[in-house]
């Protein structure tokens, strides 16, 4: 036990780590989990609590899942205990940064974790401990003993593996255009445990800094000390779960991953499609009944709304749930958005690209009137909507998009003259005219319908689009001027109270019970029906795909489903204000119907 014991230091003014004095002022991904307690009590206490044991579940399959000797130690600790009650007195955080060799200007990713242990310290510390024995038993050659800041740390280097018959792609398992996460990491780690407190960096000075943080000394620098963090920090918070993306070093970090040439050329195009985000966050603390949770947001922009932001840019009275909302309605958005920008905003983003320009110019020349006329007729408002019909079948899922019609008959007039163009085919339906075009398989989850068949219409003074379903049922509703007495408004009542009488930009509401479990159903239903069509094309093809995906899909639909039952209604809404864009939103409990 000689490893276990020099990794242990008592520290008689020891100061507590967080994500400000630890993270490097360069981040650009920053996590951390700051008094779960009150929120593993909250969810212990709800109407979610019967579900909860599927959290073990998730942890027992992911123990099952490791297999080497540094794992057994947890195994065995972890086998009768909950996970909410083993992170209930825990604290994290999390930092992911680019890091510049002044040398030779090489970019790598840097990464910076710590946990505090709190009340579990005493059972997992020594887990931690025998853990780090094991793994040295195994691994040797890779893991020393070095001193930093007077503490006996691990300084560990994993084997490389040079097999490249391993990657079938060809690229370290990378992303595609010779960018690879794999390489952009350093092949060095340091661990320690300091009494409470496990410790993790890719980098000696971050290492450092945590030790002397924990012993009680000043430190400089750091996520406290940037305004940008400040700013974004306005709008979330200091508490709770927070994930923060800031990105002045985004660029940098990019590049670490190969290809510079490509991250410089695609940066301005990025800052006119989406506008210049200094950084964008959420948090979550507990709530109280029926919340399990609330959340802040923000979306940092100190320099002006440009870009897509830019079309989002203006807040209104909040207004009653549209009457042509179906009774299978489980979602529903509202945003306001410029389409008059949306000309303009196209074009910024094509001529923020030299070689797009010269490759997209002259078509958007000839699409422009096509698309002016389309866009002509249409308001500032749009509004989204998703139903679930039964009995659940692979088109069960329906999607609407509905904007506002400034002029319906010019509007009209335009689908009336491109559709067919475009490939849609007009017909009637009680009086008004539909445009449809099959979609088949080929969009996937374009906009959100999936295949089947995609609708365009106009009623009164909305222009209706999206699964045609979805659209004829609306076709029918015109007229109906609010849903406020429909069980759709009922059900989404115990959400609208939290809401402020303030004037937003958009708001989002989803039956999370109703939803996720469905659409896992369906998602699995289309995924199986798309293998079929594909074993009768390419049978060699279908079989390579289905060991690929290694039952990942009914993964996914038990975790969907898991989620479905600890979570009723979700809702957030967002405002615009001079710096950017401010937000609050609630996760309640189910209602136990």
């Amino acid at each position: 036990m000689l490893l276990a014991s020099v990794l242990v230091v008592n520290s008689v003014l020891a100061a507590d780590l967080s994500i400000e004095n630890v993270a490097p002022e360069q981040t650009v991904i920053a996590m951390s989990f700051d008094d779960l307690g009150p929120m593993v009590d909250r969810f212990r206490n709800s109407a979610a609590k019967d579900h909860l044991s599927k959290v073990d579940e998730m942890k027992d399959d992911f123990l099952d899942a490791a297999s080497n000797r540094m794992a057994d130690a947890w195994k065995e600790a972890l086998e009768d205990k909950a996970m909410l009650e083993i992170i209930g007195s825990m604290s994290m955080g999390m930092a992911v940064y680019p890091v510049i060799d002044p040398e030779t200007t090489a970019v790598t990713i840097g990464l910076t974790a710590f946990v505090n242990l709190g009340d579990s310290e005493q059972e997992m510390g020594p887990l931690w401990d025998e853990a780090m024995e094991r793994a040295q038993e195994d691994e040797g050659d890779s893991m020393e003993m070095m001193e930093i800041a007077e503490v006996e740390v691990i300084r560990y280097e994993p084997p490389r593996d040079d097999d490249e018959d391993d990657d079938p792609f060809g690229n370290g398992g990378g992303m595609g255009m010779g960018m690879s996460i794999e390489d952009a990491f350093p092949q060095r780690f340091f661990m320690v445990r300091v009494d409470e407190h496990i410790l993790f960096s890719t980098r000696r000075t971050q290492m450092e800094r945590m030790l002397d943080i924990i012993a009680g000394q000043d430190v400089d620098g750091g996520l406290s000390e940037s305004a940008t963090w400040k700013g974004v920090s306005e709008y979330i918070g200091q508490d709770g779960i927070r994930m923060v993306m800031l990105t002045d070093h985004l660029g940098e970090m990019m590049k670490a991953m190969g290809q510079p040439f490509i991250v410089d050329m695609a940066k301005p195009m990025v800052v006119a499609m989406m506008g210049r985000i200094d950084a964008m966050g959420i948090s979550m603390t507990a709530g109280s009944a029926p919340a399990l949770a609330t959340m802040n947001m923000g979306i940092y922009m100190p320099g002006g709304k440009t870009g897509l932001m830019k079309l989002m840019d203006r807040n209104s009275p909040r207004e009653p749930l549209p009457g042509w909302l179906g009774a299978d309605t489980v979602s529903y958005s509202r945003l306001n958005f410029d389409m008059a920008g949306v000309m303009p905003w196209i074009k910024s983003v094509i001529n923020s690209n030299p070689m797009m320009a010269m490759q997209m110019g002259q078509a958007m020349e000839s699409v422009e009137p096509m698309l002016e006329k389309i866009l002509a007729g249409m308001g500032s408002r749009l509004q989204i909507s998703g139903g679930i019909s039964y009995p659940l079948t692979a088109e069960s899922a329906t999607t609407l998009w509905a904007m506002e019609a400034s002029d319906p008959k010019a509007f009209t007039d335009a689908m009336a003259e491109v559709g067919p163009g475009m490939g849609m085919e007009p017909r009637d339906f009680q009086g008004h005219q539909i445009y449809s075009m099959d979609l088949g398989g080929m969009m996937g989850g374009g906009m959100g319908m999936g295949g089947g068949e995609m609708g365009v219409a106009v009623g009164g003074d909305e222009i209706f689009m999206g699964t045609s379903a979805a659209v004829e049922q609306a076709l029918r509703s015109v007229g109906e001027r609010s849903a406020d007495d429909s069980a759709v408004a009922k059900s989404f009542a115990p959400l609208e109270t939290y809401m402020s009488s303030d004037d937003i930009a958009m708001w989002y509401m989803v039956n999370v019970g109703a939803s996720y479990k469905a659409a896992a159903e369906i998602s699995s239903m289309q995924f199986k029906a798309e293998m079929q069509r594909l074993e009768q094309q390419d049978p060699e093809l279908a079989e390579e795909l289905a060991e690929m995906m290694g039952g990942g899909d009914q993964e996914m639909s038990a975790m969907m489903t898991t989620i479905s039952e600890c979570i009723g209604l979700l809702g957030w809404e967002l405002m615009s204000d001079e710096n950017g864009f401010k937000g609050q939103g609630w996760v309640l409990e189910p209602s136990g119907d």
